[in-house]
């Protein structure tokens, strides 16, 4: 019976939790600033208007326009994302997103191929160090 009564005490707990982060991330969409709002528009426009064009351009493996403007895209919802939640975690990722756009911009796909397979190479040294480490434990 205590055990029971205990059970239904966390129940009650973790949904007041939930309400309480849920009240609050309404709060921080009601709160965010208008340039927030126009960096989300602006980035949903781009991503939509680029998705055929970016999806060929994945398809054959070339980095275009529509490769800069997704990365932008992502940027300024990324952005969004930040004012509203984790700031430290979203802020960074669109600045680096921009930065990979930077290339591209300059019309530099040379530096952009060494930048993706610079990321490719990390990724894939990750992976090898988390599958060592998973293997030693």
């Amino acid at each position: 019976m205590n055990r029971r009564y205990r059970n239904q005490n966390l129940i009650y707990l973790f949904a007041l939790v939930g309400v309480l982060v849920a009240i609050y991330v309404v709060y921080q969409f009601l709160t965010a600033g208008l340039q927030a709002y126009l960096a989300l528009i602006a980035g949903i426009m781009l991503l939509i208007g680029n998705l055929p064009e970016f999806a060929k351009a994945l398809r054959q493996r070339q980095f275009s326009s529509a490769v800069h403007n997704t990365l932008i895209g992502l940027a300024l919802v990324s952005y969004f994302v930040g004012e509203i939640i984790l700031k430290a975690l979203f802020w960074p990722l669109s600045i680096l997103l921009l930065f990979a756009a930077v290339p591209l911009t300059l019309n530099r796909v040379g530096v952009a191929r060494a930048y993706a397979s610079a990321g490719r190479n990390i990724a894939s040294q990750a992976r090898q160090l988390l599958r060592l480490r998973q293997r030693t434990f």
